[in-house]
């Protein structure tokens, strides 16, 4: 009798190490991103789980601003643009301006995975067409409708350009920060 038990052990023990591997073969590593500033995973049971940043633009000139990623983690992510440096006291001010934002970004084949623009001044309407601001105690950004939960693959290479016009002469020398948000477990 104790001559089978070895073998069962044996199997199932190979069968376990086998699933491990393979597990982590496929399995997203932050170390797959390239081409933006960093990424940072805030661990499995976060949400969002996975924050890529792409780079940094001025929100006060005018200018179109490339930024070329590949590696991202799987989808679907929300494409904000983070606003560094903002207080509670300039919260208002930017929801306020006039600045238009155009973003797009499109995958390796150039189909075009999300598309937003409009105007700053639009962010307090939540409307589908314009930018919304979230904010939290630690920081802003902005979200726009046509850029939540686009599909991404780690296969694939992907262009985010990023437009501002029409500039607010009254607009802060704050950065935006575009960046790519999702993965992880949201609870209810």
């Amino acid at each position: 009798m104790a001559s089978r038990m070895k073998p069962v052990w044996l199997i199932t023990l190979s069968v376990v190490a086998v699933l491990l591997i393979v597990f982590w073969a496929v399995s997203y590593h932050p170390s797959q991103f390239k081409g933006g500033v960093a990424l940072r995973d805030s661990g499995f049971f976060s949400y969002p789980r996975y924050h890529a940043q792409l780079g940094d633009l001025p929100l006060w000139k005018e200018g179109e601003y490339q930024f070329t990623v590949r590696g991202l983690p799987p989808g679907p992510l929300d494409l904000k643009l983070q606003v560094l440096d903002s207080t509670d006291a300039n919260r208002t001010e930017l929801t306020s301006l006039s600045t238009n934002v155009s973003v797009s970004m499109t995958d390796s084949s150039g189909k075009e995975v999300c598309e937003g623009s409009g105007s700053l001044s639009d962010a307090g309407t939540r409307e589908h067409s314009t930018w919304a601001l979230a904010s939290s105690t630690s920081q802003a950004s902005f979200w726009h409708a046509g850029c939540v939960q686009v599909p991404t693959s780690r296969s694939k290479t992907y262009i985010v350009k990023v437009r501002t016009s029409g500039v607010d002469p009254r607009s802060p020398h704050s950065t935006i920060r575009p960046m790519l948000e999702g993965g992880g477990i949201e609870l209810p």
